[in-house]
């Protein structure tokens, strides 16, 4: 054995209480460790915290309390009734027991040190206690990361209870470890339990005579995971005879069908735990967290004496979560550290300013591989096909779910345990198990993904599938890089970055040839897809999608990845993520927009030191989440083409709100749109103003719910008025207004010349507020061409006063009254005043305004009589058939020169289409028509396409979204586009159309005489031949835009609004 191994084994078994049960497993939040770090310099002990547990029904914090008075006093007898029960119990078994105990503490007992007394284990024994007053769970469920402790904290259960010191209540524990067990094959829980019995005569029948004194311990679950995740598992066996293939066995005892009065101990990965909450039965969930952060902060700074390189350690490796968190695996720690000192050994700079794990990874394996040859560096033929193999071994294992192989797998792979060895000057592969056949597991679960992603990069440096058996299930890049799979996000970061410069020089020097690059581009391809699919990618994707390229840490690559990102939506959570997202950002080129959502970040102590082992000199104690975000910044002054920056929602303190006004008000940035919709920032709106008078570029603020003094008020109309001062729309939303601060608004309508349009929506706005605002309204002097007062509880009384300003104003154009209730009476109003020669209005919203009645005559006779309103909005009124016929009327007179009419849901069914299809033949100027919402069904559209075929139509855009579409309009659809010309924008989206249907359409999608170029559909609702059909379209059609966000859902954001 090797030197270095021997000093790795050394280290874990030295270590071996953090991992093992031998470890007091700290299962809990770390921040007590943390905390504890700070006041604890140097120490070398471990810091215990409590565990971290979740049960469905009731508080599961209360098992950790059950010592309360009822239990305490009654503890001896329960000790006395426990011990009784277990003399009884091995009494009636004779020797059965004794020796299946004997075995078992045989099986366990050099693999396991027993520690009872810990907490943890203290919570574990008290769970399935009969008399416990408050929720007894049947399941229980240790989940963590890989490698922290989970299978040694199952063992060391089944070895308590052995020996008497856990469970004495259960008369049989039975471990299943699912590596050791081919769960394909077919097999009984009796023929199962028999396996684990000395001499395999179990006594079935005493052992199954009381199945509510039975606990089975199933380690490993996730392991099953390709198969329990099937749709079809419906067939749950609920005899313990019953021959089924063993995931069946292990499904049927989650679902509690077999044995439902048994007990169980299940432990899996974090990966798996979502989907396995649907399974299990009355569950406890327990978390295993492995080495805390004071523990792990140690080891990694361990060997590191001079004080600046700890430093820098620190805030390279420490301070990156994604990193240290992995470090909660013994085996990764161990790991970290021997390539930190292997870069330092080999002279690297192992303080780069950012460690990421594949470079970490990269420099231990690789060197290994070139150890034995100082003279010669490539790696022989058989050496490659040794390292390909494996690879390839771990890539399948991987996509299967699978992280344990036996002897026939390294057969198909070409592998030889032997020949690995000889390959690595460190352990790959371990042996594990009991059983007679050799079974294997990669060192840590993270570095079977690192050689699996490797695969991807060696299998273009050569033909290697002749060295190997066939291989069923081998899957490409491409799979990669279009699935999902959580399980495949460690293999993904790995391959991201392996594509780092230096990294791939070192394989073309162990392979003698150059790397491709294929891998290259098609990750690039992957990511750019990200950026130019903006709606339809959530916030967090694009966060992974970052952190891949930052794993990479090769500065070409990442800036081809994100050439094609101009928009751009990014969820801010840790310190980790400011820094990974100025790193990729400031390689967006044609970065416009930047949206992001900053919250527990500056709103809590985020600065905590975590390692007080680290003795920071006065010149490096600058706070490193202040220096990140200022990182963060910069990056909106060095992209000409940024134009927005949002910060909805968002969490900032005053010295955040201080670091990014310096920013915006560089020359160089230039924002012209800043948002700060429900963001926390009252302690920065000072920097704010000051920015509102100084920046000629900002033109456009939303302050919504933000709350907002008189004195804050104050300031701020003082700033719109300054000369410099160049805001053209301000968006004071749900601010909590007062009566003086709509006073000093109007006295701002007067006296600024900027100021375009104004949003006072969920304010409310009383006659006094309105009477302000209509003197200034009614002033030549008023700049204003948009104002916005949806939801402010407009009396008739405010709504007469503001509909007599429209008389007089010659600049307003845009109003949106939506959310207000309007009676008959203030539509008649409002309308007469449209309708004089003298009102400007073109686009009026009356959305939910619980308009009825006459009130639609009203509307009616004013589209007929006004020459320049083109927009009217009557979403979510109760319009109805009958109402809709004089609205169709109005719009055929030649002197209505209505553009857009949306009308969703309106209580429209098809009894109304006849007249909108006559009316879209005769209209001349309606160009929009939004139905959505409406239950217009197949038969109403098939009479609306009578109109949309006719040549006269003047129709581009057309609303058809959950309007209870089947199939059978779907021939008179594909008919009307392939006559309709003008047609260009088509919604039908939520409606439920067959394939048959679907294919229909695609058809008439792909006809040269179909103009659409928008078309909302969700594609995933629908089988793959029609998905390829639309994918066949976009590609013939490049221009085509597909997608099920049609519209925005905010009114801001809809197109007849904003243009």
């Amino acid at each position: 054995m090797s030197r270095r191994k021997k000093e790795r084994k050394a280290m874990l078994k030295d270590q071996g209480a953090e991992q093992e049960l031998t470890s007091e497993i700290p299962m809990g939040p770390p921040e007590k460790d943390s905390k504890a770090m700070l006041k604890d310099h140097g120490s070398q002990e471990e810091q215990k915290s409590e565990s971290t547990m979740t049960a469905p029904e009731k508080d599961s914090k209360a098992i950790l309390k059950d010592q309360g008075p009822d239990v305490q006093t009654s503890e001896t007898l329960q000790v006395e009734e426990e011990d009784a029960v277990t003399k009884a119990g091995e009494k009636d078994h004779g020797g059965d027991l004794k020796d299946y105990k004997a075995h078992v503490i045989a099986k366990f007992n050099t693999s396991v040190d027993l520690h009872y007394d810990c907490p943890e284990m203290k919570v574990l024994s008290n769970t399935f206690k009969p008399y416990q007053k408050i929720f007894r769970p049947h399941t229980i469920i240790l989940h963590g990361q890989p490698g922290v402790g989970k299978s040694a904290l199952a063992r060391s259960i089944v070895l308590g209870w052995a020996k008497g010191k856990l469970y004495k209540d259960m008369s049989y524990v039975f471990s299943f470890s699912v590596r050791e067990i081919k769960w394909t094959e077919k097999s009984s829980l009796a023929q199962l339990i028999a396996k684990e019995w000395p001499d395999s005569k179990a006594p079935m029948t005493k052992i199954m005579s009381q199945p509510e004194r039975l606990l089975f311990v199933i380690d490993g679950l996730d392991d099953m995971d390709s198969v329990l995740q099937h749709d079809n598992m419906t067939l749950l066996s609920r005899d313990w005879n019953d021959e089924q293939p063993i995931y069946i066995l292990m499904y049927s005892l989650l679902r509690k069908a077999l044995l439902p009065q048994s007990f169980l101990i299940i432990t899996t990965r974090n990966t798996g735990l979502e989907k396995l909450k649907s399974m299990v039965v009355s569950p406890l969930y327990i978390l295993v967290e492995g080495l805390s952060a004071s523990r792990r902060s140690q080891l990694v700074l361990k060997n590191i004496s001079d004080d600046y390189q700890r430093t820098k350690v620190f805030h390279s490796l420490i301070e990156n979560h994604q990193l240290f968190d992995q470090c909660q695996a013994l085996s990764v720690c161990s790991l970290v550290c021997e390539a930190l000192q292997l870069q330092k050994k080999l002279g690297k700079n192992c303080t780069q300013p950012y460690q990421t794990l594949t470079s970490l990874y990269a420099t231990l394996v690789f060197h290994q591989l070139t150890l034995k040859r100082p003279s010669q560096s490539a790696l022989s033929q058989e050496e490659q096909i040794t390292l390909v193999g494996l690879c390839r071994m771990a890539a399948e294992g991987v996509w299967a779910k699978r992280s344990v192989f036996y002897d026939d797998d390294l057969k198909t792979y070409s592998l030889e345990e032997s020949e690995i060895s000889a390959l690595f000057h460190m352990d790959i592969l371990l042996q594990v198990g009991h059983s007679s056949e050799h079974c294997y597991i990669f060192f840590h679960l993270s570095l079977q993904e690192f050689f699996a992603a490797l695969y991807y990069v060696l299998e273009e440096l050569g033909e290697w599938n002749q060295h190997f058996s066939f291989i069923k299930n081998q899957r490409s890049i491409m799979e990669v890089k279009t699935t999902d799979d959580t399980h495949l996000l460690g293999m993904n970061r790995f391959l991201f970055g392996l594509m780092n410069k230096d990294i791939l020089k070192t394989l073309e020097v162990l392979f003698k040839c150059p790397v491709t690059p294929t891998v290259k581009q098609k990750l690039q391809h992957w990511v750019s897809l990200i950026g130019q699919q903006v709606n339809g990618t959530s916030p967090k994707d694009t966060l992974d999608a970052f952190y891949y390229l930052f794993e990479s840490q090769d500065e070409e690559f990442v800036h081809m990845a994100l050439n094609h990102f101009q928009e751009v939506w990014l969820p801010i959570n840790q310190k980790m993520d400011l820094l990974v997202s100025s790193y990729c950002l400031q390689h967006c080129q044609n970065l416009k927009a930047i949206r992001v959502d900053i919250r527990d970040l500056f709103s809590v102590v985020n600065t905590l030191e975590l390692c007080p082992v680290v003795a920071l000199q006065e010149t490096h104690r600058r706070p490193l989440l202040k220096e990140w975000w200022r990182l963060f910044c910069f990056v909106l002054s060095i992209h000409p083409k940024l134009k927005e920056l949002d910060l909805g929602n968002s969490i900032l303190n005053q010295c955040a709100m201080d670091t990014l006004f310096l920013e915006l008000q560089n020359l160089s940035c230039g924002i012209e749109k800043l948002t700060f919709k429900s963001a926390e920032i009252v302690s920065g709106l000072k920097y704010l103003w000051i920015l509102i008078a100084g920046n000629k570029n900002l033109k456009y603020l939303n302050l919504g719910n933000t709350p907002m003094k008189d004195d804050d008020m104050k300031s701020a109309c003082k700033s719109l008025k300054h000369p410099r001062c160049s805001l053209e729309t301000l968006r004071l939303d749900s601010c909590e207004l007062t009566l003086t601060g709509y006073e000093m608004i109007a006295t701002l309508l007067l006296s600024t010349t900027s100021l375009k349009c104004l949003s006072l929506a969920k304010n409310k706005v009383g006659v006094k507020s309105m009477i302000s605002l209509r003197n200034a309204l009614s002033s030549s002097a008023c700049p204003l061409q948009r104002l916005i007062l949806d939801s402010c509880d407009l009396s008739p009384v405010s709504c007469h006063i503001l509909a007599s300003a429209l008389f007089s104003n010659q600049n307003l154009t845009h109003l949106s009254l939506s959310n207000n209730s309007l009676g008959t009476e203030e539509v008649q109003q409002l309308c007469q005043f449209i309708k004089n020669p003298e009102c400007a209005l073109q686009r009026l919203m009356l959305n939910q305004c619980n308009i009825v009645g006459d009130a639609y005559g009203f509307l009616a006779l004013m589209l007929t009589n006004s020459r320049k309103l083109t927009h009217l909005s009557l979403t979510m009124n109760p319009v109805g058939n009958s109402a809709m016929k004089l609205l169709c009327e109005a719009l055929k007179e030649p002197t209505c020169c209505l553009q857009e009419l949306e009308l969703v849901n309106c209580q429209l069914t098809d009894n109304c289409c006849e007249g909108l299809a006559y009316m879209i033949t005769t209209t001349k100027h309606l160009k929009s028509l939004d139905l959505g919402n409406n239950a217009l069904s197949d038969k109403g559209v098939i009479t609306l396409c009578e109109g949309l075929k006719q040549s006269s139509s003047p129709l581009g855009r057309l609303g058809l979204g959950a309007c209870e579409l089947i199939s059978k309009c779907c021939e008179a659809l594909s008919s009307a586009l392939s006559y309709n010309r003008r047609l260009n924008s088509l919604n039908l989206v939520n409606n439920d159309f067959s394939t048959l249907g679907m294919l229909k359409l695609c058809s008439a999608f792909l006809c040269p005489a179909s103009n659409l170029w928008i078309i909302g559909l969700w594609k995933q609702q629908y089988y793959a031949c029609v998905r390829r059909q639309l994918e066949e379209l976009q590609f013939i059609k490049p221009h085509v835009v597909i997608d099920d966000d049609w519209y925005a859902i905010d009114d801001d954001d809809r197109n007849w609004w904003r243009n």
